[in-house]
């Protein structure tokens, strides 16, 4: 089963001011091109993203954001949530316990209410656990959008097979109505003069040889068996899809300029077209 290259995934992890979100964006590339935001200042945690990012994904142009919206920029002040429920609690207490009421305006201070959200302060846990939700998600995108690729892929193999087995036929046909017309050229060439005919037969072979295509169409027929090969294993096929994509062309080339029928020179011409189709596709496969 092949895979896109294409996919998004979104993960979240911690509560309060450790709280994280990372967002994961893909598209096709030839090769692995990462690009991480929000951590600019935290380079062992960035290690950590890019070598795990680069197992799962493998390939692509990659775009991680990591979100903190409690802030991190160094030093942002955050609302330190545990420590004035703390406070509250124990004011309660001496209320309930004492009878004496404290005004919390009286205790508190700024240091009481902020705290400065620094680097040092990121849970590298929680980006991680964040990160590896995204990527589940933009590999189950990647794998859905994989199988949809692989049934249109499927089907232009198809449509290829079933062009070549109509150019197959026609070429055995013009095959004969070629040396013919060899032949007749050849006789009219000469006219009244005397002929050998062993040695005009020969000479009609090698034009008829020259303009066989017989060798390309195997040679096609095997590339597309091939390439329908490739749509089974679970690994990264793309760039040896784009090559053989590339050899199925030459072949399809070379037809066409050894043939002079108008007939096949039309099959080549919709080989070329879903040949082109299929490598549009390529282009975004794993």
């Amino acid at each position: 089963m092949i895979k896109s290259m294409t996919g998004f995934g979104l993960g979240k992890a911690g509560r309060a001011e450790d709280e994280v979100t990372v967002t994961v964006r893909t598209v096709n590339s030839r090769y692995l091109d990462l690009k991480i935001r929000g951590i600019e200042q935290v380079p062992e945690l960035e290690v950590k993203i890019r070598n795990r990012v680069s197992e799962v994904l493998q390939r692509g142009s990659i775009q991680i954001n990591i979100d903190f919206p409690n802030g991190l920029d160094g030093g942002t002040m955050v609302f330190n949530r545990k420590r004035f429920e703390a406070i509250q609690d124990i004011l309660l207490m001496i209320q309930r316990e004492y009878s004496c009421h404290i005004e919390i305006g009286n205790i508190f201070s700024a240091n009481d209410l902020f705290i400065t959200k620094t680097v040092e302060t990121v849970n590298a846990k929680n980006v991680m656990k964040a990160l590896n939700k995204a990527l589940s998600q933009t590999e189950e995108m990647r794998v859905a959008e994989g199988a949809k690729i692989q049934k249109d892929l499927e089907c232009r193999v198809r449509n290829l097979q079933d062009i070549i087995d109509r150019l197959k036929t026609l070429a055995k046909t013009t095959a004969v109505e070629r040396r013919e017309q060899y032949q007749a050229k050849i006789q009219q060439l000469l006219g009244k003069a005397p002929v050998d005919e062993s040695r005009l037969a020969v000479e009609i072979a090698i034009l008829a040889e020259k303009a066989d295509v017989t060798e390309e169409i195997v040679r096609c027929e095997s590339h597309f068996h091939q390439f329908l090969n490739f749509l089974e294993p679970d690994k990264p096929v793309g760039k040896r899809m784009n090559f053989l994509l590339q050899e199925i062309g030459r072949e399809i080339n070379t037809i066409g300029a050894k043939s002079t029928d108008v007939k096949i020179t039309k099959l080549v011409i919709d080989l070329k077209d879903e040949v082109e189709k299929i490598r549009e596709q390529v282009q975004n496969v794993l």
